[in-house]
């Protein structure tokens, strides 16, 4: 199936940009010194349980701000921004949102970590098992998670210039497959740009087994919240994904399906099995880390350029069969996470050949985007200023602390 020249159909053209995102973004609760807080989720936002845009995620600071869908950036971002500013003017005035992935300062006893006080003691359960299996302190790392969906209207006439799939489900299902793939092979260069969790500060790394920092993100490495090495998946087809998936959690490697921490999950129903009746419907992007330089943790160009690396994502074509393709993305990625911020990435070559195909596919389709793309293809040339150098610069200075809480 050549998505390419189905791309390129004059009925495909108009719909090219459309698109539906959707952002939920975590934060550690911190006092105005910088040390996790102590108090409980603030109840001036009602019961966490049933809000729908402010809850918490596995510790008892770790808020959880969850934008509605929408169909345009300016409107996901104005929705961040509102559901910030409320979860903010929530929190007692000595107590502010931690800027960055990586945690502050940690407790030296783990069991002054405390997990979310949930009402549902099913909830509670299963984040004391992730204490069990992971640690306490691992699970305190912060990151955004971004739902991209392409416009119902893309997909539609993509699916109706071509011949291969009778079914829109299946369709989408092959769609969202291969942007799966693609993304796990080509993520490195997301983590190149805005991975941001260059350093730790005390108390996250309890052993000798821990990265020589700095690094471009420790968060996307196998040093962050990841699965353990025996937990392997396929991409191959949604039909593998499903079976590899049931077989981890047969054998005991996972507890349940969502204990997968995969840097991109398929989405459209509470089970992978019901992907088969639905076809996926978005995908959701966890290898985002959070940006400090924006005050809600990411800004407008960041989702215009991850737009545009979605669609090329679309356009380009996989050199390898699907296994060997993501396992060589993973290689990669891990490598690229691990590498001093300040100095050019090892990659360097087929970072800009991406931009060099993303700047033909923007030209070819006569898309906007081209300057915002030519911006962070500069960033190959200077690293420092990505944003893993830019926070290195600072700490270097003043300190992570002193900068967040000036912030």
């Amino acid at each position: 199936m050549n998505i390419k020249n189905m791309m390129e159909q004059e009925t495909v053209r108009p719909f090219l940009l459309q698109a539906r995102y959707g952002i939920e973004k975590e934060s550690q609760r911190v006092t105005l010194d910088g040390e996790l807080a102590k108090s409980n989720h603030p109840s001036t936002v009602g019961n966490r349980n049933f809000h729908p845009y402010i809850q918490t995620d596995f510790s008892e600071t770790q808020l959880e701000l969850i934008t509605p869908v929408t169909e345009s950036v300016e409107e996901v971002l104005a929705y961040l921004e509102a559901i910030h500013d409320v979860a903010q003017r929530s929190l007692p005035k000595d107590e502010m949102m931690w800027p960055y992935s990586m945690p502050p300062a940690l407790p030296e006893k783990e069991e002054d970590i405390h997990i979310a006080k949930l009402e549902h003691h099913a909830d509670v359960l299963y984040r004391r098992y992730l204490a069990r299996e992971y640690g306490k302190r691992k699970q305190m790392v912060s990151g955004i998670h971004f739902n991209f969906e392409y416009g119902l209207d893309l997909v539609e006439q993509l699916f109706l210039v071509q011949t291969q799939e009778t079914s829109l489900e299946d369709f989408k299902t092959h769609l969202y497959m291969k942007i799966a793939r693609n993304f796990l092979r080509y993520r490195w260069l997301i983590t190149y740009l805005f991975g941001a969790s260059p350093l730790s500060e005390a108390r996250y790394f309890d052993s000798e087994d821990r990265p020589n920092e700095p690094v471009r993100s420790i968060r996307t490495s196998q040093y962050g919240y990841v699965n353990k090495p025996d937990v392997q998946v396929s991409y191959e087809s949604l039909t593998r994904y499903s079976q590899d998936l049931a077989e981890n959690v047969a054998r005991g490697r996972l507890s349940e399906e969502k204990e997968f921490y995969a840097p991109i999950r398929m989405r459209g129903g509470k089970k992978v099995a019901d992907l088969f009746h639905t076809g996926i419907r978005y995908v959701e992007l966890r290898n985002i880390d959070l940006n400090p330089f924006d005050r809600v943790g990411i800004d407008a160009d960041e989702i215009k350029f991850i737009h545009l690396f979605m669609l090329y994502l679309l356009w380009t074509d996989e050199k390898l069969p699907a296994d060997d393709w993501v396992a060589e993305g993973n290689r990669i990625s891990d490598a690229v996470s691990l590498e001093h911020p300040t100095k050019p990435t090892a990659f360097y070559e087929e970072g800009q050949q991406i931009f060099a195909e993303m700047l033909q596919m923007i030209k070819e389709l006569s898309l906007e985007g081209s300057e915002l793309v030519r911006t962070y293809q500069n960033w190959l040339d200077h690293p420092a200023e990505t944003l893993a150098a830019r926070i290195f610069v600072l700490d270097e200075k003043e300190g992570q602390a002193v900068v967040a809480t000036e912030w």
